[in-house]
């Protein structure tokens, strides 16, 4: 299948009681299982809070104000909460129409934004809601930007999308910014040349009382404040978007790109987090620490990580560690723009000079530097991993997402982690979409990774402890609501890659099914693990993805 980037809609809220689930619904029906939600509530009164608050999809984040912005800086609050690639915007009383997404996609192919049109219902069409846009204004930018300044031009936001690059030169909003700011979106994209303006409908925009885009123009006194405001807004389109594009001198430029960043993922950290923060910050040049929406209080640890000058993104709730890595990485290519992003687990360590072996080891790994997308770790604990021949070359068979070094420009290549999965198998697919992409994983020699392993209890056959050799033998313990998501997770990867992987399938279903084996005869809560096998193979044949389902968790819960 082809790449198709990750899509944010950005939703500000406010009273909207009344017709909001009806929109959320038809924008879930829109998107896939790597998008995401962000819906920023400006202090409603009327029952939308309540509303929000009972959506159960991954992949809708809710976040509430404390107090009322103002719909443009909720906006602006929205967009930079956002980790998609793409980024769409919505009213909280319209409705979107089927084919939406594709269209607006298709118009990002070769542009930074995307604009439709809108089909109007509810009421009657004033002179603002009759104006349309036309595939020709494609290229008229100056034309365009002096739609903008007079009024001619109108840009639905509701009906637009903008790629993440544009939001580099977008956001922060003008300090003057008070309405337009979906205008302001496309200002900025007609002053950098890249729009695309489509004849299709791609919303259907709910007339009532309450729209903030007059029916019919607005008092000469109101019409020259917000010419005004455009007038100072172009000015700072316009100087943005030449800094943006003025080349650096070489030894600016060697600054402004940084070799290493790291990326770690957090829930519930204790205060061990910053003593391997500050040892990480010894052979990486900037860490991002991600809390994954820690249920704890977890405060004075993320502040002693910041305290080490590292950055810490705080998410507002659990959203899996494909969703807290993105918004790290994101973070650190935002930054720093670092060559090299290594991604941890908080209960990971670094050996000595583990970085430094891992970019030798990219360097010398018998290919083409650019098709090294990543370099694993060559052993667990002092433990070799397992190999396997891919085109002649030695790579891990399954490397973890933790230690992994990942060449920046793979995510501008492959996209980034799937965050439908959720937690396992993350790295296992995003490690198989490198491979069908041409990049080699090259294997980190010297590098080796200090990882717990989890609890662990005698592997025992009527109270003998079972050995091979003089190794005794040990069962690893996961919580059943983790036995959910390896099942169903594993099923996923196996139908998606057989065709183009089948000896790596092969030999990780063969692998997955001795744990399982192992974990249901030898292991505790077996009959909790039970049901949390069957409810994965259960999702996946019915294509589900995301947080485990309320009901399962309740099914394990009895039994365990």
């Amino acid at each position: 299948m082809p790449f198709r980037p990750s899509v944010s809609v950005c939703m500000a809220a406010y009273n909207g009681a009344e017709h909001i689930q009806e929109q959320l619904d038809s924008i879930l029906a829109e998107l896939e299982q790597g998008d995401e939600v962000i819906i920023v509530d400006d202090g409603s009164t009327d029952g939308t809070r309540e509303i929000l608050a009972s959506v159960n999809d991954p992949r809708v984040r809710v976040v509430f104000n404390e107090k009322n912005l103002g719909y443009v800086r909720n906006f602006e609050k929205a967009l930079g909460l956002s980790t998609g690639d793409v980024i769409m915007l919505s009213d909280q009383d319209d409705i979107w129409i089927p084919g939406r997404v594709e269209a607006l996609l298709a118009g990002l192919d070769d542009a930074d934004a995307a604009v439709g049109n809108c089909a109007h219902f509810g009421g009657t069409p004033g002179y603002f809601q009759r104006l349309r846009v036309d595939p020709r204004f494609s290229s008229r930018h100056a034309r365009n930007v002096l739609g903008i300044l007079i009024g001619y031009r109108l840009h639905w936001g509701s009906a637009m999308a903008v790629s993440r690059s544009l939001l580099d030169d977008a956001l922060p909003f003008p300090a003057v910014m008070t309405e337009s700011h979906d205008q302001w979106l496309a200002l900025v994209a007609n002053v950098r040349r890249s729009i695309n303006y489509l004849a299709v409908d791609t919303v259907r925009h709910r007339l009532h009382d309450d729209n903030l885009t007059p029916k019919k123009p607005r008092s000469l006194r109101k019409v020259l404040r917000a010419r005004g405001q455009f007038v100072v807004e172009l000015a700072v389109a316009v100087a943005r978007t030449r800094a943006s594009r003025r080349p650096l001198p070489a030894a600016a430029a060697a600054v402004h790109r940084t070799e290493t960043a790291a990326v770690v993922s957090a829930y519930n950290p204790d205060d061990t987090l910053p003593t391997h923060v500050d040892s990480l910050l010894r052979q990486v040049e900037h860490v991002v620490v991600v809390d994954d929406g820690s249920p704890q209080d977890v405060s004075s640890v993320l502040d002693k990580v910041e305290a080490l000058g590292a950055v810490v993104i705080r998410l507002e709730r659990n959203s899996g560690i494909a969703a807290a890595l993105n918004a790290g990485i994101r973070r650190a290519r935002q930054e720093w723009d670092p060559a090299w992003i290594m991604t941890m687990d908080q209960d990971s360590r670094l050996t000595v000079d583990y970085v430094s072996k891992a970019l030798e080891s990219a360097a010398g790994a018998g290919v083409l530097p650019e098709l090294v997308g990543a370099v694993c770790a060559e052993s667990h604990n002092k433990t070799p991993l397992p190999t396997m021949d891919v085109g002649g070359l030695t790579e891990i068979f399954d490397p973890m997402q933790s230690g992994t070094l990942y060449r920046s420009e793979v995510f501008d290549r492959v996209g980034y982690l799937e965050e439908g999965l959720f937690i396992d198998c993350v790295d296992s697919e995003f490690n198989a979409r490198l491979r069908s992409a041409g990049y080699h994983l090259a294997v980190g020699s010297g590098c080796d990774l200090v990882h717990s392993l989890g609890k662990s209890r005698p592997m025992t056959i009527l109270g003998w402890h079972a050995h091979l050799g003089d190794k005794k033998l040990f069962v690893y313990e996961h919580a059943p609501f983790r036995v959910y998501y390896i099942t169903r997770n594993s099923l996923t990867l196996a139908s998606r890659y057989l065709l183009s992987q089948p000896r790596w399938v092969t030999r990780r279903i063969y692998m997955e099914l001795q744990s399982h084996v192992v974990r249901t005869v030898f292991g505790p809560r077996r009959l909790a693990n039970v049901i949390a096998m069957a409810h994965g193979i259960a999702d996946f044949a019915g294509r589900r993805s995301g947080r485990i389902p309320a009901r399962t968790e309740r099914a394990i819960a009895r039994v365990s």
